[in-house]
């Protein structure tokens, strides 16, 4: 059985161009507040997480990823 955890960092390494807290529920069944505390803890155990977002952007929106995001689109 996976943990929480590994089905976020699961997610975050097969984007490319990043996805937000609000898309974890339907995507891989985590609560959203859950994703966002699973991805500051990811950050603080040395993860490579990369984020994109614009002014203002609420931060269950921001998009994330392990390794580079692709901003070509």
């Amino acid at each position: 059985m996976t943990t929480d955890k590994q089905r976020v960092k699961e997610l975050l390494i097969a984007t490319k161009y990043g996805v937000s807290a609000a898309e974890c529920p339907m995507i891989v069944q985590v609560a959203e507040a859950r994703a966002l505390a699973i991805i500051e803890e990811l950050i603080r155990d040395g993860e490579d997480i990369h984020s994109l977002a614009g002014d203002g952007t609420p931060e269950h929106l921001v998009l994330y990823s392990i390794g580079p995001i692709d901003e070509s689109i």
